[in-house]
């Protein structure tokens, strides 16, 4: 790049200051690591004083790297890549927070933005831990500091970072545009961004990613404390500092995967708050294994057990965070999320970064020096010969199994052993196997979500396995052989299928843990402490089994609803009836509530949520798209009232309101109808008149004996012309609901649902399809048909047969038009598609002078919602454009219960941190009575 080019209109300080910035934060990252490190072996206060000062000179490069990127999106500095794809001119100010988080950059700044404001609290807070803790969280950073830098190292790109100018991209550089010095008024681009996602642009958006990346981040505090634990070989003291920190984590992650939930329930059209995407799984499974790691600390304040399982938990929980950024940040689910990224380069820095936490993980859990360090040797052995030879699969393979075969040696080898075992009937023991059952959970979790990385592993071995399958006929080797290992194509049924047995155990855990002593539980106490809890339990599941409809086949479902019903009185009257009311000591019972309603909540509102929108009007849905359905999707022309559920709806127009165009909705309360003598109405093929004024009942032939007689003979029309039966009608009106698309001719439309909400259940109502634009003419875009006269056309409303064309020459019309006017009118039958009797005759109109098309005149159709405009005659040859009556499809959902689980949400957030805070308070009361 010639640097001699003085560039008008770029900000080019603000990129060279973000690139110092970020090379100062990974120095001070990276200086930090070292002299706290040399503190945590020599003891030297020096080294600390030094280890502070940098990870501070860290810390505030970390703050001007994301004040920089702020002021750039803020002011639109279209010049820089990062703020060129994602924000523009028209998006709300609002939105700017999501802009920075939306790319991978500015996603790995805001981790690492977390990460270092953590870090200076445990430099206040850990006191004699902060030398390893900080260690690791230094090492961590220097890390997160490299994805930023954007640097190639031997031709390989290490990050990617976000203050990059269009120009020097590597597929720009050299460019002749990149040389003239006005380039940014010359070249129309520059004028405005890309633009942010649509998806992306609400409010959940703004909330919800950064406390899901605090979560991530706080995941790093019980790792840090189970590796300085190691390091420094105080293998049961780490948890004491550590528990009130992993409780935390435990309610900032699940309140992060929460509001994610939330923001797919209210802004995205597939139906729900969970489709067990592989991005909503990768965010879970950590929070499974922390608060089972959680649970065995609590187990460890009081007894020595379970120790190998407790550090494997804390220390698996922060590698499932990095293995879920490489799932979702490598490119390598590109194909089966769609909210995973591209990739951008990133796959091997992100894999280095997760293969070495793993290294070190193993690496500390082998107490034997000489095995830790064969360990380390061997696993640098195999990254050189695996890059150096390129056989990178297979040395991640062989690294795997050396690490899983070295967690046993230290298993075996470590003094991590509890020699007296545990009663049956005691806390210890039941908190272990609900871990353990949670580890189950995450495994299967991850292994169905990983079937793409498992094809990446699988492909070196293509020959291999194809030479098996010729050899043996065997069809999964043939499938090995192709990497085709396909994740579940019903991902609810087949995840649902696995987790709701380990659910309810986890439910039934929690029901009975707290009422659990150490050690050893009297039986009998037991027992008439939880009789009230379970026969609750018990007639309460009985008269929602009833209610609900549950039947045979369903009786996993129906025993989770036991269990959760009967964890969550459990812990409701543990409250009174063993705290004594005391609310101070009240936070696990209110988390376990909360955690009970949130099951709750799932089972009833997904296992009975209810498709109410039917397809009663208007053409055959799956005519118009194969992926529309009859029974689950409705078609609603403009100003008609149709039924949905217990209500009618009336499609009364749209409005747009800045890039959203909303479809107004109004819904009616469905009322008996009400009937007078000599009224007509048809049911089937069959006419019948009222003998007299009566409320309708909810079957016609209920009632068709006392007040309906039948019509002996009349014609089709009369047939065609008389409404149907309906035991109901529009009554008043109850609300009004605006189902939106958000148009976005970047990155495509998007579709967002609106939502009535009740106490005891939600109606979801999303646009499936829809007229884009905010013309009033009423009518669809036309399609035209370009036919002869003779042929047949078939719509998805009506057969048109084209009989003939007349030109009109009548002295009426010559004296109007003039003689250089020719008309043409077509002569057409048309019949309702769907009643082979029904034919009604049409003639559009075309006027041509000197053989152009100067003017038409349309016909309508009322009763088929159908309207024909004649575009063009030559000779037999007709242009016939058809358009039906504007329309949208809509699908409605009823979610019953869906508010127990939001409140579940809250409760479990709020007893958690209730918890987190007793245990600070209880732990600085103990110091302070100590000293």
């Amino acid at each position: 790049m010639d640097k001699s080019i003085q560039y008008i209109g770029e900000h080019a300080w603000a990129g060279q200051l973000g690139h110092w910035l970020t090379i100062l934060s990974f120095t001070g990252a990276l200086l930090a690591l070292v002299t706290y490190a040399l503190h945590t072996r020599t003891k030297d206060l020096g080294w600390r004083t030094v280890g502070r000062a940098a990870f501070r000179v860290h810390s505030a490069a970390v703050v001007g790297i994301v004040a920089t990127l702020f002021i750039m999106l803020f002011n639109h500095w279209f010049e820089y890549d990062y703020v060129w794809k994602h924000s523009n001119t028209e998006m709300p100010l609002r939105y700017i927070a999501s802009c920075f988080w939306e790319g991978q950059e500015g996603s790995f700044l805001l981790w690492t933005f977390w990460t270092m404001v953590l870090g200076n609290l445990l430099i206040w807070k850990a006191k004699n831990w902060e030398g390893p803790v900080l260690a690791v969280f230094a090492l961590v950073q220097v890390f997160l500091s490299t994805m930023l830098l954007g640097v190639y190292v031997f031709g390989a790109r290490v990050g990617s970072s976000p203050f990059l100018l269009v120009r020097e991209l590597s597929e720009n550089v050299g460019l002749p545009w990149t040389h003239l010095p006005n380039y940014l008024a010359m070249i129309p681009q520059f004028k405005d961004g890309r633009g942010l996602n649509p998806l992306l642009q609400n409010y959940w958006m703004v909330i919800h990613p950064p406390v899901l990346f605090l979560g991530f981040a706080s995941t790093l505090v019980p790792f840090a404390f189970a590796i300085a634990g190691l390091w420094t070989r105080r293998l049961k003291e780490w948890m004491a500092p550590a528990l009130p920190w992993t409780f935390f984590s435990i309610a900032v992650l699940g309140t992060g995967i929460l509001l994610g939930g939330a923001w797919a329930y209210e802004s995205l059209s597939f139906g729900g708050f969970w489709a067990w995407d592989p991005v909503e799984n990768a965010s879970l499974v950590p929070w499974l294994t922390l608060v089972g790691a959680g649970h065995l600390m609590l187990i460890n304040k009081r007894k020595d057990t379970s120790l190998f399982t407790t550090l494997f938990l804390a220390l698996i929980t922060f590698i499932l965070v990095l293995y879920s950024t490489f799932l979702t940040r490598s490119g390598v689910l590109g194909d089966t999320s769609v909210h995973s990224f591209t990739g951008e380069g990133m796959l091997a820095g992100l894999l280095i970064f997760l293969l070495s936490f793993v290294a070190l993980s193993v690496a500390m859990l082998n107490r034997d020096r000489t095995d830790r360090w064969y360990y380390i040797g061997l696993s640098v052995v195999m990254l050189v010969l695996g890059v150096a030879l390129k056989v990178q699969v297979p040395a991640i393979i062989l690294f795997g199994a050396v690490s899983i075969a070295m967690m046993v040696v230290a298993y075996r080898k470590g003094s991590y052993h509890h020699p007296e075992e545990e009663q049956l009937l005691s806390r210890e023991f039941w908190l272990f196997i609900g871990s353990l059952v949670l580890l189950l959970s995450a495994a299967q979790i991850t292994f169905s979500t990983s079937m793409p990385v498992f094809n990446l592993l699988l492909a070196p071995f293509k020959g291999a396995f194809e030479s098996l399958h010729n050899a043996t006929g065997w069809g999964w080797a043939h499938d090995l052989a192709q990497a085709k290992l396909a994740p579940p194509v019903e991902a609810k049924a087949h995840f649902n299928k696995w987790q709701i047995p380990f659910a309810f155990i986890v439910a039934m855990l929690v029901a009975i843990g707290q009422y659990l002593r150490y050690k050893q539980t009297d039986r009998k106490k037991f027992f008439r402490e939880l009789r009230y809890s379970f026969i609750g339990a018990v007639l309460i599941t009985a008269v929602c089994t009833w209610i609900l409809g549950y039947r045979l086949v369903e009786a996993n479902m129906v025993a989770l609803l036991f269990a959760s019903t009967f964890a969550l009185l459990a812990n409701l009257f543990y409250i009174p009836a063993i705290l004594k009311g005391n609310m101070a000591k009240a936070g696990p019972s209110m988390a376990h509530i909360g955690f009970s309603m949130i099951l709750l909540g799932a089972l009833i509102s997904m296992s009975r949520e209810q498709k109410i929108s039917r397809n009663t009007s208007g053409p055959v849905l799956s005519y118009l798209n194969k992926d529309f359905n009859d029974g689950q999707d409705m078609l609603l022309y403009l100003g008609d009232t149709v039924p949905v559920g217990e209500f009618f709806v009336t499609f009364n127009g749209k409005h747009q309101e800045g890039v959203n165009l909303k479809y107004d909705m109004d819904y009616f309360r469905a009322v008996p109808t009400q009937y007078q003598a000599g009224d007509t109405v048809r049911l089937r093929n069959s006419l019948f008149v009222a003998r007299d004024n009566h409320t309708a009942g909810n079957e016609f032939l209920l009632d068709q004996p006392a007040h309906w007689v039948p019509v002996e003979t009349f014609s089709r029309r009369e047939l065609w012309r008389a409404p149907f039966w309906r035991p109901n009608q529009p009554g008043p009106k109850d609300f009004s609901l605006a189902p939106m698309v958000q148009l976005n001719p970047r990155f495509g439309n998007v579709a967002e649902p609106s939502t009535k909400h009740w106490p005891q259940r939600d109606l979801y109502t999303h646009i499936r399809y829809a007229k884009l634009d905010t013309t009033t003419d009423g009518y669809m875009p036309a399609r035209l048909y370009e036919k002869s006269v003779g042929d047949t056309i078939v719509t998805p409303t009506c057969v048109i047969l084209i009989d003939s064309i007349r030109t009109v020459r009548d002295s009426v019309t010559m004296a109007r038009l003039g003689p250089d006017f020719t008309v043409y009118i077509l002569d057409m039958r048309v019949r309702d598609l769907y009643d082979e009797h029904r034919w009604f005759s049409a003639q559009p109109v075309v006027v041509y002078h000197n053989g152009q098309n100067v003017g038409s005149k349309g016909f309508d159709i009322p009763e088929l919602n159908v309207r024909f405009d004649l575009a063009s005659v030559k000779g037999n040859q007709v242009g016939l454009n058809v358009s039906e009556r504007e329309f949208v499809i809509m699908q409605a959902i009823l979610f019953p219960g869906i508010n127990i689980l939001w409140i579940g949400c809250i409760l479990m957030a709020l007893g958690t941190l209730h918890a987190v805070r007793h245990r600070v308070l209880s732990r600085k009361n103990g110091k302070e009575k100590a000293a």
